[in-house]
């Protein structure tokens, strides 16, 4: 159904999902933070449409309607085309400051790092949507910033008026004289 795409078959992943394409999405959405697809084919007609995307990478679905539909997540088009680049010998057009101006990478060997990560990562995330395992990670809580400031340390007498710091008696002054 999916077809071939320019990068190679390494940077392309099958799922055969159990649960509706809208739902797989709003889980990937909620849990994962992925951005919500349009469910639009940007490989063509019947090679798949996006269900989600992340980093440099989609999740495209055969049908958006099916109650099993089958999944591949693959590198959206840029990418596809720059590691097309590579593998047929035309990397070498590409200076590194375009690389860098394109993805945020140096050179070859860090574009290729990076990707390889983030399709890991993206692929991780949509087999456990698949499998139902998907869930928010737990975030630590956000400390108010005003509790959490340190309070100056002005001899661990921080509430105490500038009156009270001092050693001597305080004398009584009558209010009016009589």
């Amino acid at each position: 159904m999916f077809g071939l795409y320019p990068a190679g078959s390494s940077w392309v992943r099958h799922y055969n999902a159990t649960a509706m394409a809208r739902v797989l999405q709003q889980d990937l959405v909620k849990h994962a933070g992925f951005t919500a697809g349009v469910f639009h084919q940007p490989f063509g007609a019947d090679r798949g449409a996006v269900l989600a995307q992340r980093d440099s990478c989609l999740v495209l679905a055969d049908s958006i309607e099916s109650e099993k539909p089958e999944l591949v997540v693959v590198l959206d088009v840029e990418m596809q085309n720059l590691l097309w680049s590579f593998n047929t010998g035309y990397a070498s057009q590409w200076s590194g400051r375009e690389l860098r101006a394109l993805t945020g990478c140096d050179g070859w060997d860090a574009l290729l790092t990076q990707t390889a990560a983030s399709f890991q990562k993206v692929c991780e995330d949509v087999q456990k949507a698949v499998d139902g395992t998907l869930v928010k990670p737990v975030e630590a809580p956000k400390l108010d910033p005003v509790i959490a400031a340190p309070l100056p340390n002005d001899d661990d007498m921080p509430w105490m008026s500038a009156d009270d710091y001092f050693g001597g008696p305080v004398l009584e002054v009558p209010t009016c004289a009589l």
